[in-house]
């Protein structure tokens, strides 16, 4: 929290400029073709789903809109954005930014506010996005139950920095948990020790395959979720010590 990821992903929108240096598109990417998606959500209040519809439609030179996810929520298209839950209004923001067919969609942390049948639809509509126009998805997260086998790459920051940038399937490999009544060796490259009832976890980084014939220990695999823990726990003791 407050590491600056959402700053990051607000100037990579074109929403906030840095301070410093400068934000660079490649290969012809364009304002138009990227969609974003705030923590804040704001919307105009008091149109219908429908103006919304026909004003995004307008702006950014939209022939077809797929209604398909609206009608898939039964919504009503006269209806008041303000009237919309949390989630309705994440799925309704998602359709608009879907009708762009953006190359680079930018989603803030956002779909832990919402119940798991709309995340489940949100996500079905990002992976879909990604499939059919292969548009890359830069997706803020901090737990990932719910996004285990999706992410491609993983990035985590610190105090504006990044200080982690690997690939998923690099990151598993590379991340074991060990389970121990005793202190492991010092040898280990440890980046955070967790206590529990059963002992203790140690979370090793870098992982090498030498380990495991050199040491006696059994080396756990572990999930992304379990991984970032290790890195976000290891930086909080680091800052208390």
């Amino acid at each position: 929290n407050g590491a600056g990821k959402t700053t990051f992903i607000k100037c990579l929108a074109g929403v906030i400029f840095p301070d410093k240096g400068t934000i660079e598109y490649t290969g012809g990417l364009t304002k138009e073709k990227i969609g974003f998606i705030s923590d804040q959500v704001s919307l105009f209040e008091n149109w219908s789903l429908k103006k919304g519809i026909d004003f995004h439609k307008h702006i950014f030179k939209i022939q077809d809109f797929d209604l398909s996810l609206i009608e898939k929520l039964k919504l009503n298209l006269n209806s008041k954005i303000k009237n919309l839950s949390a989630g309705e209004r994440v799925l309704y923001h998602l359709s608009l930014l879907l009708a762009q067919k953006p190359d680079l969609l930018l989603i803030d942390e956002i779909i832990h506010t919402i119940d798991p049948y709309l995340r489940d639809n949100f996500l079905e509509a990002v992976i879909g996005l990604m499939d059919e126009c292969r548009s890359t998805v830069i997706m803020i997260n901090h737990t990932f139950s719910e996004v285990e086998k999706i992410p491609e790459r993983l990035l985590v920051m610190e105090e504006g920095t990044f200080i982690l940038d690997e690939s998923s399937e690099t990151l598993r490999h590379r991340v074991k948990k060990i389970i121990a009544a005793e202190k492991i060796k010092p040898e280990l490259p440890c980046i955070f020790t967790k206590e529990t009832d059963f002992g203790s976890e140690y979370f090793i980084y870098p992982f090498e395959e030498k380990f495991r014939s050199s040491f006696d220990y059994e080396f756990l695999d572990i999930n992304l979720t379990e991984i970032m823990k290790a890195f976000i726990g290891g930086h909080y003791v680091e800052k208390r010590i």
